[in-house]
């Protein structure tokens, strides 16, 4: 495949297995920056030569890129060049949103490699206030690109979570109990990114805005806390833990029957492990990160007990690893050192993370490296099974051989090497060595020090001979003989529901491998254009804020350009026949007598993806407004409380007219809804342009509210700053709801019966209007403070 050939398929593409494969391609190259990043740390630590700047900046941008940008693009690359191939499904139930997610990630990346250009970004990965607010240290807009990064990279994940549980639960041709342990683990994985994603996001913008407008959410003399920091950040954190350990484990549960030549032992317990260690990862999991930082004892029980329960699936998972290894014939290939090697790193990372739910023993360990080797002894298991995946899989997608004995060579310097890492760090921990020194503090340290370097070393070898190895052999290898490479279906073992009807399954082509995909009549790619312009958004927003206004205005503007000319040469421009379906009838006539069969099945669908949407909303919300409620409450936050005058909103009735006017916008949305089953567009179309009107109405009232009413700034506490925050929020939830209004009655007068459309906005608007009184009774009414 010429150049000129890739670039077309990379930037018209909406396939998930081309999809899959860029995702992968692009968390090698942030496998690389990271590996560049960890290597200046042991540098520093050997030779103490670099500045400190130059150290917290590697520190920072090392655990950044491994966890958000080259595991996770990794898994989801993984996800999306098997999935569809493992459960018979042709593509994601949504391919342009899937395309959409993955060049939103591009510019992601890009800026965080570039933010030390801008400024310091000695934070370290978890970024904790004040640290990461402080602009005295952290000058500059380096942060803020790094926020900006993992704010993208935030939205990219709700979206592909939200995109394949609709893809798993919907598309499906198999039972549950007949899909693949990688589509139970991704399944598992999607739920916890769509409830784990918006906490971060929710604590980065508050950062953001902290460090550019000055709203002290996390500055205690004006009610804030840094506190709030850690309980958004480890409300992601810690089902990130699982967000990147289940992908590898549904690897993991693939690749080893094949290495053994039997089915896995266990097979329902796997799966629904996957699912128990989701739930469980989301209650009070968080709180153990933060043992020194809380004095409440239920708290620290509560997340203790969780966190030792949270620990029986995952044994489930190494008990049935381990059986499936009796009664095979286990084959000597590089695939099985490393599945191998992940049981044992797995293992051992979690017998050395035991002290951290004992309150007591975190006390005494949570300063130390140990922490760091514990951490690391689980990441590299990650690594492994996905390099165990991408080896597995490399016959398939290339169609060719590789040098088994060199590759072996290769996992075996990998594997040595991750062990002396991690093994020296957690000897050091032991030893009482505290983490986030830019130099060794003491003799005695030294030598497990420098036994992570020779770590580093074999494995900087070994990662560097398998890339090469598979890029040589991908030019050069020894050709596949048929299209089962491993043999797999002798043992009963299907690598696919949709077999391959010839190899490579590569870029380029389709499911199957019979051709090469077209893109006829496509002549601007508004999917890549939007994704990587999406970014323009919070850079527009940053020059804002720092005053250069014109230049913001520019770059919102050209998005919002990009995307209203998306909608009308996609949606209004010209309607081709298949469009005026829209998951039923052909023409609005046929919708007078009813719903069709298929535009019945069309709303539930999209009501299932609506509601998906939602939760994802409720969490990010809820961060928004339990923020508010743990800075002004005395339980959580007593200082401030005694010592912030607490936020009063009393002028009325400007606020209740216009509670009432939002909140009966939900009668007509509604009754628009049930015309709409009906067949009655004149009413539907009537209804819907009356509920945007009295949507648009408060949104009026509101604006008038805070230009003519308010007689307090968000850089006045806290709790002003969460005022104006979660009011604006909501007020941009209902922007987007009288924007999804706007489109499906557009569509309607198009003559297009919007079977997603009518659902879509009736459910969303009934969310806005929801949460509205959520948001009323918080910060005006002080129901809940």
């Amino acid at each position: 495949m010429n150049l000129k050939r890739v670039i077309k398929v990379a930037l018209f593409t909406t396939s998930a297995s081309d999809i899959g494969q860029m995702y992968i391609v692009l968390g090698v190259i942030s496998l690389i920056f990271g590996s560049i990043n960890a290597a200046l740390i042991r540098y520093q630590l050997t030779f103490q030569s670099l500045s400190a700047t130059e150290y917290y900046n590697a520190v920072t941008l090392h655990g950044i890129y491994m966890i958000f940008f080259m595991v996770m693009p990794i898994s989801v690359g993984f996800a999306n060049y098997l999935i569809p191939r493992m459960i018979g499904a042709h593509d994601l139930y949504w391919p342009r949103i899937n395309a959409l997610s993955f060049w939103i990630l591009v510019p992601a990346v890009i800026l965080g490699m570039i933010s030390p250009w801008f400024g310091p970004v000695n934070t370290g990965w978890y970024m904790y206030a004040p640290l990461s607010v402080e602009t005295s240290v952290n000058y500059g807009l380096g942060v803020n690109l790094v926020e900006t990064a993992l704010i993208l990279s935030g939205i990219s994940s709700t979206l592909t979570g939200v995109n394949f549980l609709m893809t798993i639960t919907k598309l499906k041709k198999i039972p549950y109990f007949k899909m693949s342990l990688f589509t139970w683990s991704f399944f598992a994985t999607s739920i916890l990114l769509v409830i784990a994603m918006p906490p971060l996001t929710a604590g980065l913008v508050f950062a953001f805005l902290e460090r550019l407008w000055n709203t002290p959410f996390f500055d205690p003399n004006l009610g804030g806390s840094p506190v709030l920091w850690q309980n958004l950040f480890w409300f992601f954190g810690h089902p990130e833990v699982y967000i990147l350990m289940l992908p590898a484990m549904g690897l993991i549960g693939e690749v080893l029957p094949r290495m053994v030549g039997r089915p896995i032992y266990g097979y329902k317990a796997l799966a629904l492990s996957s699912m128990a260690i989701a739930f469980l990862s989301a209650l009070g999991v968080w709180m153990h990160h933060m043992f020194t930082a809380i004095d409440n004892t239920v708290a620290q029980v509560v997340s203790s007990a969780t966190t030792m329960a949270i620990a029986v699936p995952s044994g489930v998972k190494v008990f049935n690893w381990t059986a499936t290894l009796y009664g095979g014939e286990i084959r000597y290939k590089a695939p099985t050192i490393l599945v191998i090697s992940f049981i044992a790193l797995f293992l051992v990372g979690g017998i050395t993370g035991v002290f951290f739910p004992l309150v007591p023993l975190d006390y005494a360990f949570n300063g130390t490296y140990l922490v760091v080797g514990h951490f690391h002894y689980m990441v590299y298991a990650i690594l492994v099974a996905l390099l165990a995946g991408l080896i597995y899989y490399f016959p398939y997608w290339s169609g060719k051989w590789y040098n088994d004995d060199v590759m072996k060579s290769a996992t075996v310097l990998i594997v040595a090497g991750t062990f002396l890492i991690a093994t020296g760090m957690t000897i050091d921990g032991v030893l009482g060595m505290p983490r986030r020194y830019a130099e060794v503090p003491a003799s005695i340290y030294i030598p497990f020090q420098q036994l992570a370097d020779v770590g580093t070393v074999l494995m900087g070898i070994g990662l560097v001979t398998a890339f090469v190895e598979l890029v040589y052999s991908w030019i050069r290898g020894k050709n596949v003989i048929g299209i089962d490479p491993w043999n797999a279906m002798a043992i009963g073992l299907n690598d696919f529901y949709i077999k391959p009807v010839k190899l490579p399954l590569s870029f380029g082509k389709s499911l199957d491998g019979a051709h090469d995909e077209e893109y006829h009549g496509i002549k601007i790619p508004y999917y890549s254009l939007l994704g990587i312009m999406l970014s323009f958004i919070p850079i527009g927003f940053t020059f804002i804020l720092i005053g250069i206004i014109p230049v913001g205005l520019v770059f919102i503007a050209a998005f919002m350009g990009m995307g209203i000319y998306w909608a009308y040469d996609q949606w209004f421009k010209t309607i081709p026949p298949s469009m005026y379906l829209d998951g039923g009838s052909p023409s609005i006539s046929n919708a007078v007598n009813g719903l069709s069969t298929l535009g019945i099945t069309t709303m539930r669908d999209t009501r299932t993806a609506v509601l998906w949407f939602i939760l994802a909303e409720i969490f990010l919300f809820g961060s928004f407004i339990g923020g508010y409620m743990f800075v002004a409450s005395p339980v959580t936050n007593p200082i401030a409380y005694a010592n912030v005058p607490p936020l009063r909103v009393e002028y009325f009735p400007l606020p209740t007219i216009m509670t009432i006017i939002l909140l009966s916008s939900s009668v007509p949305a509604h009754l628009a809804y049930e015309f709409f089953k009906k067949g009655n567009m004149k009413m539907f179309k009537s209804l819907g342009i009356l509920t945007a009107a009295m949507g648009f109405t408060f949104l009026m009232g509101q604006l008038y509210e805070f230009t003519h009413v308010i007689h307090f700034t968000p850089q006045q506490s806290a709790f002003t700053a969460f005022f104006f925050s979660t009011v604006s929020l909501h007020g941009f939830h209902v922007i987007m709801g009288l924007t999804i209004w706007a489109f499906v009655l557009l569509r309607t007068q198009k003559g297009v019966i919007p079977y997603s459309g009518s659902v879509a906005a009736t459910y969303y608007w009934h969310f806005v209007d929801a949460i509205w009184v959520v948001v009323f009774s918080t910060f005006y009414l002080h129901l809940f403070v």
